[in-house]
């Protein structure tokens, strides 16, 4: 693109996790034929500050991206 917004070479976005579900679910709709990866689960006592759980999430999720 030109866009004046990406002469960075590298950007940074925050996403949360309902939006990776989202994600997946159109995916999925789309491709009814090829197993997609799995998110990884979602903890029901999530802590923000907690950086272990942070961390461990965001690989979770930084690898259903890769694959």
């Amino acid at each position: 693109t030109n866009s004046i917004c990406f002469t960075r070479k590298t950007s940074c976005v925050r996403r949360r996790y309902r939006e990776f579900v989202w994600l997946r679910q159109r995916l999925q709709s789309n491709a009814v034929l090829i197993q997609l990866p799995e998110l990884p689960s979602k903890t029901p006592f999530f802590n923000m500050n907690n950086p272990n759980h942070v961390d461990h999430r965001r690989q979770g999720l930084q690898e259903f991206l890769e694959k």
